[in-house]
């Protein structure tokens, strides 16, 4: 009987339903501009990224911009030997440094053991963006 107490009490204490009713309109937009893709061979995922469209969440942005998050099987880094990405074809401006007003790890599909980008492009909508490794292939993600 102390058991099922017990596991009763963990139960309802671990149990809330209080943030499935909180509304973050940030988040809701953030959700509705992120998009995710991945590379796998053999069943195993050699790379992920997440892309956010950042403009319409950030009207104050000069030139199209995206945070992308970045896992794969090196460095987890969006340009290195083994892996390249390119907006419409071409190459991306990228930076670390991510603008203190954009709070990413608010962000849909946050994870930590992630790296996050910068990314801006100087090219037009619609966007076609292609991460692609020289032995695993590619995919590719398209914002309109």
């Amino acid at each position: 009987m102390k058991k099922a107490l017990i596991l009763l009490a963990l139960f309802l204490t671990g149990c809330s339903i209080k943030p499935a009713f909180k509304h973050d309109p940030l988040y809701e937009k953030a959700l509705k501009h992120t998009q995710r893709c991945q590379i796998v061979n053999s069943l195993e995922t050699k790379a992920l990224i997440d892309v956010i469209y950042l403009n319409p969440l950030y009207p104050q942005l000069k030139t199209q911009a995206f945070l992308i998050g970045v896992y794969n099987d090196f460095n987890n880094t969006l340009n290195n030997i083994e892996f390249n990405l390119t907006i419409n074809s071409k190459d991306i401006n990228y930076s670390t440094k991510i603008p203190h007003y954009i709070l990413y790890k608010n962000f849909p599909f946050y994870n930590s053991w992630m790296n996050y980008y910068f990314v801006t492009t100087n090219t037009k909508a619609p966007f076609k963006i292609k991460y692609q490794s020289k032995h695993w292939g590619e995919c590719v993600i398209n914002i309109k």
